[in-house]
């Protein structure tokens, strides 16, 4: 018989092995926590561990197996967050994609996200960390569909060459996921992608980069990330010679993020004179006489911002900003009309 999980003093559990081991902890809706950010903006975590075999990872060595939480747990977390003021609720496993899985919930993440499309009081629900061979239909669905998940993915791809991919432990090609974010665009109109990218790893050859050189610029995606490799124990990787000169690792870092510039600037300025909603966080840490904000397709600390240079707007309100000047990352915009207080898209 299965072992029955321990109840930990803080309120979360700690899964027993047949064998009477303990495993990991898991988080629970019970364990005390206070947000670390803004209180219009919170972290959930839906799952902890992982189980893909990534060469660059050592992340199932030290979490574990994957270990989702029950999706009643889960919601009863967000609606104590939305309770608490929270409107924009941010996603994150290892591996959101597999989320249910383990506990036999087909359709985990798609069933995950309607449910807390449902509570009421959250206004942009995003997922992060999606694993590319495992974007069901089921979930883009639910993404066009579910009026406060937010049009936005975060997707790493890691590398737009297959022979990489495979030393990587990660699988596909550049036309594979090529097919993949066309689905994707296909399926939810509007959606925003961010990935991210390893230079560098062993072994990769000019050829192998410009693999996923050539990825970056087919796709345009809306936001990337660019790390170059770096040895890390305990990982399947580090067995490897870490056979790329450190030069060469930032050069190829460099082209990337030059490629994704001129692709993101070229976005940005397509939305000027278009009105966007924007999520007020208050001053802009740049200047005093500035504004800042974000519209749903940029992730709180890494998406760039919208900084609003005329109106008025309290932190945490959502207002309509009409966008006057682009820039690579930033967009500048007025607010058209007076804010409003935060609340769901029920309550405009």
């Amino acid at each position: 018989a299965a072992a029955r999980p321990a109840t930990s003093a803080r309120g979360g559990s700690t899964a027993l092995a047949p064998d009477g081991g303990r495993a990991s902890y898991l988080y629970s809706s019970r364990t005390p926590r206070k947000l670390a950010g803004p209180p219009w903006s919170a972290y959930l975590k839906i799952s902890e561990g992982c189980d893909n075999p990534c060469a660059f990872c050592a992340i199932p060595s030290f979490r574990g197996s994957y270990r989702s939480r029950r999706p009643e747990d889960i919601r009863a977390e967000a609606e104590k967050l939305a309770a608490a003021g929270v409107r924009e609720l941010n996603l994150i496993a290892q591996d959101s994609t597999f989320y249910g899985r383990d506990l036999g919930i087909e359709h985990g993440p798609a069933r995950l996200l309607r449910s807390l499309d449902e509570v009421s009081g959250l206004r942009w629900i995003r997922l992060f960390y999606l694993y590319p061979n495992r974007v069901s239909r089921s979930l883009l669905d639910a993404i066009a569909e579910c009026e406060r998940v937010v049009k936005y993915v975060d997707i790493p791809l890691q590398s737009g060459s297959r022979t990489v991919l495979q030393r990587m432990r990660r699988g596909g090609s550049r036309a594979e996921m090529l097919a993949l974010l066309e689905r994707m665009r296909r399926s939810v109109p509007g959606l925003a992608v961010r990935t991210t990218f390893i230079v560098g790893f062993p072994g990769e050859t000019e050829a192998e980069f410009r693999e996923t050189l050539a990825l970056v610029r087919e796709a345009e995606f809306d936001h990337a990330g660019v790390f170059t490799y770096s040895h890390e124990d305990g990982t399947a990787a580090f067995s490897l010679p870490d056979d790329v000169p450190p030069e060469a690792k930032q050069d190829r870092r460099e082209q990337l993020l030059a490629v994704q510039r001129r692709i993101a600037w070229r976005r940005n300025r397509s939305r000027v004179g278009k009105t966007f909603e924007v999520l007020c966080e208050g001053t802009s840490p740049e200047t005093e006489h500035l504004l800042a904000g974000r519209m749903a397709s940029q992730a709180p600390e890494i998406d760039g911002a919208v900084l609003i240079n005329e109106g008025s707007a309290s932190p945490g309100s959502f207002v309509p900003v009409a966008i006057t000047e682009a820039f690579p990352f930033d967009l500048v915009g007025r607010v058209a009309v007076p804010a409003r207080v935060p609340g769901p898209p029920d309550a405009v």
